[in-house]
């Protein structure tokens, strides 16, 4: 969050809207907790405010997941099945991602991957989030597996005025299975923050 603000200030960017998606959604929540004034509005998608048991199990099975699967497909293929929908497996959807992430020459160590776990566990804006004052949008897939709605819902209700949708079909990374969608629904969101000039 902070290098994110010397970064906006460092480009004369005096306030902007903030999307943050799953990790970047908690480093925006606490963007808009620690640098308010360079926040105009938030867009929260498959994010969480604190981690309760089923989170900390899953993330725990994905920490030992990149050193114990037997090839880094094999990884991606069981990580996969948390991330997407029945729908993008069966379409070949999955699959095709499945290629152009093995093709990536810069993949993360699983160490990186580790580090990044440990961040998500220790994560917790649940008694500060009432602080944020810009208008703010929280979306969450209804198959997602990873942040379940049920997160989603806490960090709407602890932001004063906050909305929460929820896209019933889809899973953890609705802006890449329904593009169309998810930007409508962001676009909208912003138009509206604009009519009203915040």
């Amino acid at each position: 969050a902070d290098d994110a603000a010397a970064l906006l200030r460092a480009l004369d960017v005096p306030a902007a809207h903030v999307t943050g998606f799953p990790v970047g959604s908690v480093i925006a929540q606490e963007l808009a907790l620690r640098h308010p004034g360079l926040v105009r509005s938030l867009v929260l998608v498959s994010t969480w405010a604190r981690a309760d048991a089923y989170f900390r199990a899953a993330v725990k099975f994905w920490r030992w997941l990149p050193e114990a699967a037997p090839s880094e497909r094999a990884f991606l293929e069981a990580f996969y099945l948390w991330i997407y929908t029945p729908r993008a497996h069966a379409d070949g959807t999955v699959e095709k991602i499945l290629e152009e992430v093995l093709a990536f020459p810069h993949q993360p160590s699983a160490e990186a991957i580790q580090r990044s776990i440990d961040a998500f566990l220790a994560h917790d804006t649940v008694g500060r989030l009432s602080q944020v004052t810009v208008p703010a949008l929280v979306l969450a897939g209804g198959l997602d597996m990873i942040t379940p709605p049920r997160y989603g819902r806490v960090v709407a209700d602890a932001i004063p005025g906050a909305r929460f949708e929820i896209l019933a079909e889809e899973a953890h990374q609705p802006f890449q299975e329904v593009p169309g969608l998810f930007n409508a629904k962001v676009d909208a969101f912003w138009r509206a923050v604009e009519a009203r000039g915040l």
